[in-house]
C-alpha cells in the first residue's frame, strides 16, 4: 500500500477542491475535538484515540498539498486506473488504514525513507 497513491486516488476520485477541504478543514477540526474529548476526562481514552487518527490526517493532508501542487493526482494513480474496479476495490479496503492510529504516519516514513 502507497500512501502518496491512496491521497492521489482520492484527489482522483473526488477532486482536490474536496480533499484540501476535507483534510484541511477536517483535520485542525478532529484535533481540537481529540483534545476537547481528552479535557472531559470521563472520554480521555476516546480523545486520545481521536487524536492519533488526526496524526494519520495530517500526513495525508501533507500529501495532497504535494500532490495537488504538482498537479499529479492522475499521474501517480494512471496504472491503477487502467483496473479501475479492481483498484476501487483495493482502495476501499486501504482507506481502514487511515483508523489505525500511526499506520498511515508509519507507512509513510518508511516509503519515504525508500526512495
Amino acid at each position: 500500500m502507497s500512501v502518496r497513491k491512496l491521497v492521489a486516488g482520492d484527489i482522483t476520485l473526488h477532486g482536490e477542491r474536496f480533499i484540501l477541504v476535507e483534510f484541511g478543514l477536517g483535520t485542525p477540526a478532529m484535533i481540537l475535538f481529540a483534545l476537547w474529548l481528552m479535557l472531559s476526562r470521563l472520554f480521555f481514552a476516546l480523545g486520545l484515540y481521536v487524536l492519533l487518527i488526526g496524526i494519520n490526517y495530517v500526513v495525508l493532508l501533507l500529501y495532497a498539498i504535494v500532490i495537488i501542487r504538482k498537479g499529479s493526482s492522475q499521474t501517480e494513480v494512471s496504472d491503477e486506473l487502467a483496473h479501475s474496479e479492481q483498484y476501487i476495490r483495493q482502495f476501499s479496503v486501504q482507506q481502514f488504514f487511515i483508523l489505525i492510529p500511526f499506520a498511515i504516519l508509519i507507512l509513510a516514513i518508511f516509503q519515504e525513507a525508500k526512495k
